[in-house]
């Protein structure tokens, strides 16, 4: 017969019978739907960690730039190309890479001139309205201009960016300024290119020690500068991922700025889906942060799931293989419920046997020898005495000897229920072995109280007992030992306590002593 609780389990399974298909069948498409999932967060990552790449190899870029610009020679201007050559060549996502030079306003004109002469015979320094024929936004107050006086590479369509003065256009003037008190790189809000396409500027101030204005000849790159890197802002689509066995997402990246809105750097969308598709089948999102210290971006993912995907041929053939499984199932738990509770009855019986006396039900000295133990350590832990008493019962041999050993066991299991019953919760009495009992007196104060307590014991004990040859007269001599002034482990104990039970047998038996009494 089966327990409480393996019944319920089984009349549970029973129940869940008609729908064990229908549960399994969700079961196969979540873990379908876990597994593509999954696979579009490790596409996600992929993605985004292709971006993070650029955006800090654009930081590193223009760091090596600013220190290029520090050691140059201030007219190298075939060293400077050279080394934006290498480069634009060896990382293709960077557009463009300038200079501008900080000059002050009542040397712009001299500029201009000695540029004129000795390098570009048609050079201008010029506002960025003029260029775009858009109206500069009011009178500029500054000290100082920026014009940009280096370009690599040189296209045609970008020429007349040369003199172009950096305060002057709108969408870098306020950037120009945080470059200025800022050590790191400052980002530009997506701008559109005189040339086509969105990008955006990465700045960053170049001081030079004023070693490098000390020669003679032409003086190009001066001794404080901007050094800016030109991003399209298609350039940091990512390449293609891994194969994921998925279909394309939706994604996209924005430029986050606490000084400007965020700016769409781009967005690919995704095949269109049906509406079985979005009706019942979730919509994967995720939102990526770049934490990168001038270019933090914020990418999203989307994916909607399709049936095609999930339900493929061995999606089919493994439901196929349930539906067949499923027929033996309720048999084979059944089996399986019936092995655990014997195997369960088998270990109680197994666990009780190897602690309890198998005659009288009462734990045997194993379990004693444990319980002792923990008595000890709470004596260390809290001072609590406890206390120890041996029980022997008077002329037990000649019960046995006078109406055999059967009725010799009734007597001893009613003697181990009369104790059992006198004793508190957290006492403990146990079987030493024949007819001899101890017991273990939790919390005693004194040796008084478990001398009481013993009194107790042996009244219970010695009225007449009930058994298959009559009514039987019975006695017992006890021997009382306290924890620790008789001893400090079991076998100390168990020796004061048995010479104080040979004390109380030496006075006459049925009586209770202790050593020294």
């Amino acid at each position: 017969m089966l327990s409480f609780h393996h019944r319920h389990t089984l009349i549970a399974t029973m129940g869940l019978w008609l729908g064990v298909v229908a549960f399994a069948a969700h079961l196969l498409l979540a873990a379908e739907i876990g597994r593509r999932e999954r696979d579009f967060d490790i596409q996600a990552q992929h993605l985004a960690g292709e971006v993070r790449n650029k955006l800090d190899m654009n930081e590193a870029v223009l760091a090596g730039f600013a220190a290029f610009l520090q050691a140059v020679e201030r007219n190298d201007i075939a060293s400077a190309t050279r080394y934006a050559a290498s480069v634009t060549a060896a990382y293709p996502h960077i557009y463009m890479l300038e200079v501008a030079r900080q000059v002050p306003l009542s040397e712009q004109a001299e500029l201009q001139a000695t540029l004129r002469r000795e390098w570009l015979p048609g050079f201008t320094i010029k506002d960025f309205p003029w260029l775009t024929q858009r109206t500069l936004a009011g009178p500029s107050t500054q000290k100082y201009t920026w014009p940009v006086l280096f370009m690599y590479p040189a296209l045609p369509e970008a020429e007349s960016i040369y003199g172009v003065r950096l305060e002057t256009v709108d969408y870098l003037a306020h950037s120009l300024a945080l470059a200025q008190k800022s050590t790191r790189p400052v980002a530009s809000p997506l701008f559109q290119m005189y040339e086509g396409g969105k990008a955006y500027i990465l700045l960053r101030e170049v001081d030079r020690s004023e070693r490098h204005d000390t020669g003679r000849g032409l003086n190009i790159f001066g001794n404080t500068m901007t050094a800016l890197l030109l991003i399209k802002a298609e350039s940091l689509l990512p390449g293609s991922p891994p194969s994921t066995g998925q279909p394309a997402i939706d994604y996209s990246a924005s430029l986050l700025s606490a000084n400007h809105a965020p700016s769409i750097l781009f967005a690919l969308p995704a095949e269109a889906s049906e509406w079985p598709d979005r009706m019942f089948l979730p919509r994967l999102s995720r939102q990526l942060n770049i934490d990168n210290a001038s270019q933090p971006t914020l990418m999203r993912f989307e994916q909607q799931l399709r049936w095609r995907e999930l339900l493929s041929g061995e999606t089919i053939i493994i439901f196929a293989l349930l539906a067949c499984a499923l027929v033996t199932v309720p048999a084979l738990i059944l089996r399986h419920l019936k092995t655990l509770e014997r195997g369960e009855r088998e270990h109680e019986r197994s666990a009780y046997l190897a602690t309890h006396d198998l005659l009288t039900g009462l734990p045997n000295r194993f379990l004693f020898s444990d319980r002792f133990e923990q008595a000890v350590q709470q004596h260390i832990r809290n001072g609590n005495a406890f206390a120890l008493l041996l029980i022997d019962l008077d002329h037990f041999k000649e019960i046995n000897d006078l109406h055999g050993h059967e009725v010799g066991d009734e007597v001893l299991i009613e003697a181990a229920r009369r104790m059992t019953h006198e004793i508190r919760a957290c006492d403990t009495v146990a079987r030493h072995g024949g007819d001899e009992f101890v017991v273990l007196l939790a919390n005693t104060l004194n040796i008084e109280d478990a001398l009481a307590v013993g009194q107790k014991l042996r009244h219970a004990v010695s009225a007449p007992a009930s058994t298959s040859a009559g009514q039987l007269s019975l006695t017992c001599s006890i021997g009382v030992a306290l924890y620790p002034a008789q001893g400090q482990t079991l076998d100390a104990m168990r020796k004061a306590a048995d010479q104080a039970m040979y004390r109380a047998k030496a006075s006459g038996r049925n009586a209770v002593a202790v050593v020294g009494d």
